[in-house]
């Protein structure tokens, strides 16, 4: 039996200059029973966990030789919890231990593990929009007078093709999507539909896969292997959910059908006001508490002045004890909606340079709205007309050099040029089912069959990949020397290269690091003084910590700090189901910064009553 101890904690704390946890901390980091953490904005929760691991880590192997689950939800909270592991890290990075994302877990031990015993094989790809791309070719395919009835019909319900196709019960005499008949036997385009209507099915069989089909198999998995949870339950003593409010109910389910009625220890970590990411029209239950849970209230994150604003925007009670250091007010800017895009970020920028935050905290400011774009309406794009809206704008561009071209270059290292490359001849490889004994290559194994077995061949994949790198950090094209690399490879299979299919591989090769590379920024400059003002949803930004945030006012039916303009002043609304996801994406906004909160609010949106409020609550209202 393993314990944590104060003398544990004094050590992690002597490791890092000025950390010293509250005893709220302190509490959460000794607990080793099944427990919810309800951790406020900036409590420190992602320390505290890492300080728990790293102890936990420092006391195994365990008699059992059983080892610790970390479930999050992001790749970034993943990589924050590893870079802040210390001399324990390799322990906590391998085997019997698992950090990493709910996603790549459900993949690895559940959802490939079924597919292989349904299909015999391992899937090509799990990615959405690969699936989506894939479907999109064969829907392409059918005859168009009945793919233009079905897009007529989708249209109408108010989906797009594929979700209407997949949502389809199917039956010998009829097609019904959500109880009601789409077609019968009485048309005689019945068996045509039908067929189509199996299109989703065929991507899958042929290796693509969702993210959420993954769920589906993971399930059918533990049901079809119900004893496979005994597996699970010896190996992981202690399981710890981050960020759980984010939580699916189908993933609950999947903690549930592993781990219930078990000794193994769960702790769910999060904060049920940020709960995001789901669906408003959803009628999941989502993250319910148990009853006995730790409360951290103290936020390292948030003056005193911002706190006491942000709990209002709180769906569940919470007391928030912030930094009283700190006495900068919030500041509302109204804007004329005119030229709202030349005042109202400049506007921000003077106040970061007024207060002369440039050279406080962690010098990141930021802009942030719920909605990125409007047609009747005014989001994000309206008050900076760059914004690029995509999540992955470099998906579809044909050549690479298009997809670099599309970020700002500077950002991009020659191992992110190198990555790409090397990444795009394994993908093609893949495509033309080039097996390495049985297993498709990766990066690494390719490069070590090339030197072991083809040294000629390997010196000059290097000098090709050199050459490569090398013309795309001067902004030209590396296609021809790119053909000729794969070329090389192929010969050694007895193949030759398909240039549609290489093509096609390129236009749908998705960058993973555009948090490195992002576009999306207004550059303040006042003489010596010049800073960026990073542009994003308030999605993305979810989990950071800014010195300075604006919140800027977008449409979603109405105008969402219009709408809750009482709440602002420190007074209630009725409470809905849009009311309620507008307060929990404006209480993660204004929860961001450690110093200054602004928001951008149309003039005409506040009465002379509204003004004489809001400043008797500390706002300072500024006309842009």
């Amino acid at each position: 039996m393993i314990e944590i101890t104060d003398t544990h904690i004094a050590e992690f704390e002597s490791r890092f200059e000025r950390l010293s946890f509250d005893d709220e901390s302190k509490e959460f980091i000794k607990c080793l029973e099944t427990k919810d953490i309800q951790a406020c904005p900036g409590a420190g929760k992602t320390t505290s966990l890492v300080a728990k691991l790293d102890i936990i880590a420092s006391q195994m192997p365990f008699k059992d030789n059983s080892g610790i689950l970390v479930l999050t939800h992001t790749n970034v909270a993943v990589d924050e919890i590893k870079a802040k592991l210390g001399a324990n890290a390799k322990i906590l990075l391998s085997y019997p231990n698992h950090v990493g994302t709910f996603q790549s877990f459900v993949n690895k031990y559940l959802a490939i593990p079924m597919y292989v015993k349904l299909r015999g094989n391992r899937p090509e790809r799990i990615d959405t929009e690969i699936f989506y791309k894939m479907f999109q070719k064969k829907f392409d395919s059918v005859n168009e007078f009945h793919r233009n009835w079905l897009i007529e019909r989708a249209d109408e319900k108010y989906t797009n093709v594929l979700n209407f196709i997949e949502n389809f019960e199917v039956n010998d005499t009829e097609i019904k999507y959500n109880g009601r008949n789409v077609i019968t036997t009485n048309s005689q385009m019945f068996n045509a539909i039908k067929t189509i209507s199996q299109l989703p099915i065929n991507v899958m069989k042929s290796g693509y896969l969702k993210y959420d089909h993954c769920y589906d198999l993971a399930i059918n998995y533990l049901d079809s292997f119900p004893n496979m949870k005994e597996v699970f339950q010896n190996r992981f003593k202690y399981v710890f959910v981050d960020e759980v409010q984010d939580t699916d109910d189908i993933q609950f389910e999947i903690l549930d059908k592993l781990f219930s009625n078990s000794d193994v220890v769960i702790q769910r970590i999060g904060d049920k006001n940020q709960e995001i990411f789901r669906n408003i029209k959803s009628e999941a239950s989502g993250w319910n508490m148990l009853s006995d849970n730790l409360e951290i209230k103290n936020t390292k994150r948030l003056s005193t002045k911002i706190s006491e604003k942000v709990k209002y925007f709180a769906i569940s009670p919470q007391e928030l004890n912030g930094n009283s250091e700190i006495e900068l007010q919030p500041v509302i800017l109204l804007f004329d909606k005119n030229n709202m895009q030349e005042t109202v970020l400049l506007e921000f920028g003077k106040l970061i340079d007024e207060y002369e935050l440039y050279n406080v905290g962690n010098k990141i400011f930021k802009a942030v709205g719920a909605i990125k774009s409007h047609n009747d309406h005014y989001g994000i794009s309206s008050y900076y007309t760059d914004f690029v809206q995509t999540d992955n704008t470099s998906l579809g561009k044909d050549t690479l050099l298009e997809k670099f071209e599309l970020y700002d270059t500077q950002n991009v290292l020659v191992q992110d040029y190198r990555k790409v490359i090397l990444a795009i001849v394994i993908e093609y490889l893949k495509a033309e089912k080039i097996f390495n004994d049985d297993k498709y290559f990766t990066i690494t194994t390719l490069l070590k069959f090339l030197k072991e077995n083809h040294n000629q061949i390997y010196n000059d994949f290097k000098l090709k990949l050199l050459k490569s790198v090398q013309k795309l950090n001067n902004q030209e094209c590396s296609y021809d020397i790119q053909k000729e690399k794969i070329q090389n490879i192929l010969n050694l299979f007895g193949k030759y290269i398909d240039e549609e299919k290489l093509k096609e591989v390129i236009k749908n090769y998705k960058f993973e690091f555009i948090q490195k590379i992002n576009k999306n920024k207004f550059n303040y400059s006042n003489g010596e003084i010049t800073f960026d003002i990073d542009i994003s949803t308030i999605h993305k930004v979810k989990g950071e910590t800014h010195t300075a945030t604006l919140v800027l006012e977008t449409f979603n039916r109405t105008y969402d700090l219009k709408q809750l303009l009482n709440l602002l002043k420190g007074k209630t609304v009725k409470s809905s189901t849009m009311v309620d996801s507008k307060k929990k994406l404006l209480y993660v906004a204004m929860s961001r910064p450690t110093h200054l909160l602004c928001f951008a609010i149309n003039k005409e949106h506040l009465n002379d009553g509204d003004k004489s409020d809001l400043e008797s609550c500390g706002y300072i209202l500024k006309r842009v």
